[in-house]
């Protein structure tokens, strides 16, 4: 049998990023899991004790190593994913540097078992870096890794492990990262014999959710995919409803790697546009495949750093894509809803067509299908909140969301005008980074198309001439925008410009809370805010109205059971 695994010859081992350093458990997880996918297994078993310090057990049943194979596996560079500098260039395994095993081998008690298909099994033990046996093992087609005593000769590295819990965290977030990734592979997570994580491999991304991000956040998924000149983009998102507080539930995976990546993770964020919360974040995950030429992973040895040539042009699409499911999701509620005939009530129809109550009710109103509703003004609660009521419940609106949203609309119509510009009798002075300094200098045309008029003096900008309709005040944030779009996408996206100024400019002069109305004021709020197109939410995804029905308010008094 011809050995697939090879030691690199010193001038391809020199292109690679070394370092291969396992900083914790979690890191010797992730590599011993993508070993296996890389075998091609499609069933991996995970067995933990002591929180991965004491033993890591990972069995797969994968497509093995001969022996001459699992005993090369040890030496650094022996790898079977490349062979060439070539291979280098267009790689497209999990694994490829071949320093995983030797790395781990080196601070634990290391044991790997394998057997390939018709043939016998082998097993090759190592201590600390030192060989400590080989012999033929009994097992099943597939390959068993189990690592003891992680750190045990490296006590100075022990001392840095985080808390046992932490640890366990960590090792779990991994498994999580693989589930999600790889749909239609089983795996099971056990620490101390009781199951963390079980999944089927039968594909079912409402299942996975469940198991990854907790009960009721496969509710309202999304789902979509998207193929343009030979990028694929495939993503599962949950609804904006269904929010973290942080933007780590974000999963990227470029060509069925893990990665971290600011500005994909950030077009995600954006495709949602104003429907989310102010500092909540979506869940989901989106994955990309591109030419493996076209990536460069070799960067860190971690691998979750890559290089992508095309990353801006993907991020494009991934907010442009996001945004038209939303859409897509909005008129196909809408298009139910209008082919309803008049049943005996509104909760009959909506369980006919399987939809939420509450989310169709928000779909109505982003979508305008009826106006704010008519109703009586009955007072003000605590300076910030404005009661109304009708024959159908109470309302509460929020004055100063209802402002900014008022204002918001206003001023993303004067920004998508064409205005004639201003020359200011004393420029305005700007100073900018030198990274900052040459993108402005590449798109000093673009900038002029806008209505502002840039000169430099040397290591400072002057602006000579802007927009009639852009106030003092709000001339810095407008630069500081377009410059940050240069930054991001290579370009001026005008209208993600217009939503973020209007956005600032909105929240700024909009009523505050705490402040008391008088009745004159509250009939004019609630006159310009009927004009608007999405009278229900502000432009950073908080709800400007509530309702409590009087079915609703009966049932909290418990007059209805």
């Amino acid at each position: 049998m011809e050995n697939k695994i090879i030691k690199l010859d010193e001038r391809i081992s020199n292109m690679i990023a070394a370092g291969e350093v396992v900083s914790r458990p979690a890191n010797a997880l992730k590599e011993m899991i993508e070993n296996a996918i890389d075998a091609d297994a499609t069933k991996i078993d995970i067995d933990l004790l002591g929180n991965g310090l004491k033993e890591i057990k990972v069995i797969d049943n994968g497509y093995g190593m001969s022996e001459a194979d699992l005993k090369t596996a040890f030496f650094r560079h022996a790898t079977s994913k490349i062979r060439t500098e070539f291979d280098l260039a267009h790689i497209d395994s999990l694994g490829f540097r071949g320093e995983a095993i030797p790395a781990i081998a080196s601070v634990s008690k290391m044991t790997i078992k394998s057997r390939p298909k018709n043939s016998d099994g082998y097993l090759v033990s190592y201590e600390g870096g030192k060989l400590k046996d080989s012999e033929s093992a009994a097992l099943n087609e597939g390959t068993e890794v189990i690592i003891n005593d992680l750190f045990y000769n490296v006590p100075a590295r022990l001392k840095f492990v985080k808390s046992p819990q932490t640890e366990l965290s960590h090792l779990t977030e991994v498994v999580d990262e693989f589930i999600l990734a790889y749909p239609y592979i089983s795996f099971r997570l056990r620490h101390e014999n009781k199951v963390l994580r079980q999944s089927f491999g039968t594909g079912d991304y409402e299942e996975l959710f469940e198991l990854v991000f907790g009960k009721g956040s496969s509710k309202n998924m999304i789902s979509f995919e998207k193929n343009v000149h030979n990028i694929k983009i495939e993503a599962q998102l949950g609804s904006p409803d269904i929010t973290r507080a942080r933007r780590n539930n974000i999963y990227i995976f470029l060509n069925g790697r893990a990665i971290n990546n600011f500005i994909l993770t950030n077009a995600v964020i954006e495709g949602y546009h104003t429907r989310l919360m102010v500092n909540r974040y979506p869940i989901g995950i989106v994955k990309i495949t591109v030419d493996p030429a076209f990536v460069d992973v070799n960067v860190h040895p971690q691998k979750r750093e890559v290089k992508l040539s095309n990353e801006y042009v993907i991020a494009s699409l991934i907010r442009t894509s996001i945004r038209e499911q939303f859409q897509i999701v909005k008129k196909r509620i809408v298009d139910s809803l209008a082919n309803i005939t008049q049943m005996s009530s509104f909760d009959y129809e909506i369980n006919e067509l399987d939809l939420d109550y509450e989310e169709v009710k928000k779909d109505i109103y982003v979508e305008n299908m009826q106006k704010l509703p008519q109703f009586d003004y009955i007072g003000q609660l605590a300076g910030t909140y404005l009661l109304f009521q009708n024959e159908d419940g109470l309302y509460l609106i929020d004055q100063h969301a209802a402002a900014e949203r008022v204002r918001y609309e206003h001023y993303y119509e004067k920004l998508g005008e064409k205005s004639p510009v201003k020359g200011l009798l004393i420029p305005l002075s700007f100073e900018f980074r030198p990274t900052q300094m040459e993108i402005i200098v590449d798109n000093l045309v673009a900038i002029k198309k806008l209505g502002l008029t840039l000169v430099r003096k040397d290591n400072t900008y002057e602006l000579t001439e802007m927009p009639y309709w852009l106030a003092d005040d709000d001339v810095y944030l407008f630069i500081e925008n377009i410059v940050e779009s240069l930054e991001k996408y290579k370009e001026v996206n005008l209208k993600d410009l217009r939503d973020n100024l209007s956005k600032s400019i909105a929240c700024k002069g909009a009523i505050k809370a705490n402040k008391p109305l008088s009745n004159d004021e509250v009939n004019h709020l609630v006159s310009v805010l009927r004009e608007t197109k999405n009278p229900y939410y502000c432009p950073h995804g908080r709800p400007v109205l509530l309702f409590f029905s009087y079915y609703e308010i009966e049932k909290m008094f418990k007059r209805i059971v």
